[in-house]
């Protein structure tokens, strides 16, 4: 079944654009076409969507903030559906000392951060800075030496195949370093937070000191997919980067950032082919020279061009 013809029997009435360019919807603003982008405004319509899609073996890939994620030049084949409109946030206040924060999967991972700056909640705060949405960062357990997702995590609902709701807990997604076991098929469509009740005024502090570390550390004016590579145990990245001599290498217009070197980046032009090629040679060098094997953070996904 094509992907307009899914939409059409789950009796989608929202916002769907074919040949919908990827590179929009990427930090890199790199990627062909999606095939068709649906945009669903609730659970029940995601759930009817992916229900009928999983029936039909139908490729479905689904688009959080496009913040860890490189598309190749082919674009994506199938149906994208684009997790923005799920955007709510709400908190529930315990008696135990603890709140409990509800965020829609399509809450961009900063305004979660704000708002419980602004409401004196903490717990959240490793998160300041981190971009990309509620969805993506429980679904590659995003955070810093500091803390991750699966640390603050009450409960994570998801829907699955069957296009059902299913609540689960953290430890049933076997979260560990930068990646959650999601079942295949499933979707985060919205994740609770267990956080602190504190002074607002010192959670904002904290919020803006990790802001301004990551400002001073990390190249936030260029286009770029966040770290690249995973940290080897016991090493760093961007250091085994810099130690093969890689600051700054370049082919077409993705480069190794002189800033940060764990961090490739987009000079304005490149292509998803270049970014590829330059990844290959990080981790060549890296091999060749210091014997260790890097492995991509962040996610490729669609066809060649």
């Amino acid at each position: 079944m094509r992907a307009e013809d899914i939409l059409k029997e789950a009796g989608f009435t929202g916002e769907a654009r074919l040949a919908e360019p990827m590179s929009r919807h990427t930090s890199l603003g790199i990627g062909g076409p999606a095939e068709v982008m649906a945009f669903p405004e609730g659970v029940d319509e995601l759930g009817r969507i992916v229900s009928l899609a999983s029936k039909d073996g139908a490729d479905v890939f689904f688009l959080g903030g496009g913040t860890n994620l490189l598309v190749l030049d082919g674009g994506i084949k199938g149906l994208v559906i684009n997790m923005g409109k799920l955007d709510w946030i709400d908190v529930e206040h315990g008696q135990a000392g603890t709140s409990v924060v509800h965020a829609g999967a399509g809450v961009k991972l900063g305004r979660l951060v704000n708002y419980c700056s602004d409401n004196g909640l903490s717990g959240l705060e490793f998160a300041a800075g981190i971009p990309g949405t509620v969805g993506g960062a429980v679904a590659m357990n995003a955070g810093t030496q500091e803390a991750e997702m699966k640390d603050v995590l009450a409960s994570v609902t998801l829907v699955g195949r069957d296009g059902k709701l299913d609540k689960v807990r953290p430890s049933e997604l076997q979260m560990a370093y930068r990646r959650s076991e999601i079942p295949s098929g499933s979707v985060v469509a919205e994740a609770s937070i267990a956080l602190i009740p504190w002074p607002n005024e010192e959670v904002k502090e904290k919020v803006a000191a990790n802001i301004r570390r990551r400002k001073a550390t990390q190249p936030a004016k260029v286009r770029s997919a966040g770290s690249t590579f995973k940290n080897p145990p016991g090493y760093s990245a961007w250091k085994l980067i810099d130690m093969a001599g890689l600051r700054g290498s370049m082919i077409g217009q993705a480069q190794v950032s002189r800033m940060h070197t764990n961090f490739l980046i987009n000079l304005g032009g490149a292509t998803a082919r270049d970014f590829m090629a330059l990844m290959t040679l990080v981790v060549d060098t890296v091999q060749e020279k210091l014997n260790i094997t890097l492995e991509p953070e962040i996610r490729i996904v669609g066809v060649e061009g």
